[in-house]
């Protein structure tokens, strides 16, 4: 189906205009929509060609505009709907994959123009395989994480409008609480220290910061370390369902290689991997491998690079 038309939507500038970017290079015409305020979007050079604002009120919440931008989608007799992959924008995508009568493709990883159509590719099977997948009708709707596109630099400022569009639904938010968390910016960063269960126990992060301030390199990890263990923030996992990286360097200890976790960050420029299990998966996929004890390499890298 002919695509010419993309919609992007997220909560977040900063993914806005990433999403922007991706969507830029497939359609020729894009809106946006931020669900923020006015001075936020009037800030976000995100290349669109209009920039609507949607400041939630009244306890509404995201998802329950999903009627009021189906509405604005369905102006265009075809249209692609791109919404930023969060929990809040997983659960627009559904509400608007039931008013647009249509599918909803997650976790996207690429957009491509072909021909007529624009075709989607994701990993399925757990990461196993990928599947290029096109919609039929004419709208579509996916949801696509952090970090998968690359935000243009530069981007031009689409005038700015606000969404008129009133809330429906049975959803109101009647209390906010921040989540203590000093995650950082891993898809902004240009080197990372990837931390992985080979690591004897949480007070050992601090030899891997110490490595990490060597490298002006910020310290990600694999998920079991963030949602098992809970040695850091679940922002700071990397892997198919977490962040998606593209630095220039990625310096991986102690990580297996599963494949989950190999498809957030195969797109570093250089990896580099320290394991002391010669087998392991993970050198399959690195541009340079060390077999070895983290605890015996990591101080000798610290003393080389102070």
């Amino acid at each position: 189906m002919s695509m010419q038309t993309i919609f992007v939507l997220s909560d977040e500038a900063a993914v806005l205009t990433e999403l922007c970017s991706g969507a830029r290079a497939a359609a020729d015409q894009v809106t946006a929509i931020l669900f923020g305020g006015e001075a936020e979007a009037a800030a976000a050079a995100c290349g669109a060609d209009r920039l609507l604002f949607c400041q939630p009120s009244g306890g509404a919440v995201m998802e329950d505009y999903a009627a009021a931008v189906a509405e604005e989608v369905k102006k265009c007799p075809s249209a692609l709907v791109i919404v930023s992959n969060s929990i809040r924008g997983r659960c627009l995508a559904g509400r608007l994959g039931v008013l647009l009568d249509t599918a909803v493709l997650t976790s996207v990883g690429s957009l491509e123009r072909s021909g007529e159509g624009l075709v989607c590719r994701r990993m399925v099977y757990g990461g196993m395989a990928q599947r290029d997948e096109v919609f039929t009708k004419p709208y579509g709707v996916i949801t696509v994480g952090a970090g998968v596109f690359e935000a243009a630099p530069g981007g031009t400022q689409a005038a700015v409008s606000p969404f008129e569009g009133a809330p429906q639904g049975g959803l109101k938010c009647v209390n906010r609480a921040e989540k203590k968390e000093s995650g950082v910016d891993l898809v902004a960063a240009k080197r990372i220290v990837d931390v992985g269960r080979g690591l004897a126990k949480e007070e050992d992060l601090e030899l891997c910061r110490r490595l990490a301030g060597a490298l002006g390199a910020e310290v990600g990890c694999s998920r079991p370390v963030a949602e098992n263990n809970k040695w850091l923030p679940k922002s700071s996992y990397m892997g198919i369902t977490g962040v998606q990286v593209k630095p220039e360097l990625i310096l991986l200890l102690g990580v297996s290689g599963q494949i989950q976790h190999v498809g957030g960050i195969s797109k570093s420029r250089v990896i580099v991997a320290v394991n002391k299990d010669k087998s392991a998966p993970i050198f399959k996929n690195a541009d340079f491998g060390v077999v070895g004890d983290l605890y015996k390499v990591v101080p000798a890298l610290i003393e080389k690079l102070s």
